[in-house]
């Protein structure tokens, strides 16, 4: 991805970021299938956090500023809290949550997103997800290689590119992190925000 085309997604995704439910998780091909396997109490949680942090190399750049978190996961009571803008039935054989973070003096703050995945495999932002079992391991293809992520287990890695921006320059460093918090009760998915404590 050259730098011009990586400028022109970060600018959509600042300005427009999880306006559009759905966008963001699609089937492949329109091949998508159901993962046999998955109880129907339990649903896998997949997270994708992306980390740009901006550094400005010369001159100015516009400062950037995202603010609109829309779900809290707790670890301890395994707990999903948010925005639920998709169906908790049967079908549902995922929940992809897609999170955006901007740092340095390029930008700041947070936003995310939640997105119900029914058939796999599916494009899930930069990876395909192949398969999630009743153990809640996942399989997919990102960063060009194949990746198994069992409950619990995170999945990182780093890009770099300088951006002409404004009247400046901004070296920005993307940092992904695919996290699988393994299979959630549906009974502990909640449509509503629950400030921690």
């Amino acid at each position: 991805m050259d730098g011009r085309w990586r400028t022109l997604v970060l600018v959509i995704l600042v300005a427009t970021l999880f306006s559009i439910a759905g966008q963001c998780v699609r089937a492949v091909d329109g091949q998508g299938t159901s993962s046999p396997g998955l109880t129907s109490a339990g649903v896998v949680f997949l997270e994708h956090n992306l980390i740009a942090n901006g550094t400005v190399v010369n001159g100015t750049v516009p400062f950037r500023s995202v603010n609109f978190p829309s779900y809290w996961f707790n670890e301890n009571t395994r707990q999903l809290n948010g925005d639920i803008g998709f169906a908790l039935d049967d079908s549902l054989v995922m929940i992809f949550g897609d999170a955006l973070t901007l740092k340095g003096n390029f930008g700041a703050g947070t936003g995310n997103k939640l997105f119900g995945i029914y058939s796999l495999p599916a494009r899930a932002d930069n990876a395909v997800i192949y398969s999630a079992d009743r153990y809640g391991t996942v399989s997919m293809f990102v960063n060009n290689r194949t990746v198994i992520l069992r409950a619990g287990q995170t999945y990182s890695y780093n890009e770099t590119e300088v951006l002409k921006e404004g009247k400046g320059i901004v070296r920005v460093v993307y940092q992904h992190q695919y996290t699988n918090h393994g299979l959630i009760d549906r009974n502990a998915i909640l449509s509503r925000m629950v400030p921690a404590v």
